[in-house]
């Protein structure tokens, strides 16, 4: 298992993460994000993390939202974009 957080991606992290991503892929069976993976919360920066994600990681992602994805109040929808490419974005709930 790897478990990462406080990656605060921003508009300018295109193509930062996909090397981490590959690295952990290749040595993990789950990825599980703890929080603050958006810098202020905002869709695009979920939407740059979901295009890193689907590049690199090719194992089971579990998220879980951080006081900075609250931060623009669009945590639901960033709830979605992470949901649309397969990551359980847990919030009060459980996954085996």
């Amino acid at each position: 298992m790897a478990a990462i957080g406080d990656l605060h991606v921003s508009r300018h992290s295109q193509g930062a993460f996909q090397p981490l991503f590959a690295q952990i892929t290749s040595s993990a069976d789950v990825l599980v994000i703890c929080g603050d993976f958006t810098d202020y919360g905002l869709p695009d920066e979920a939407r740059i993390l979901a295009r890193e994600l689907t590049a690199g990681v090719k194992i089971p992602v579990i998220a879980v939202l951080g006081n900075h994805d609250y931060e623009a109040g669009s945590h639901h929808e960033i709830r979605q974009i992470l949901g649309d490419i397969g990551v359980t974005v847990l919030d009060g709930e459980a996954t085996e």
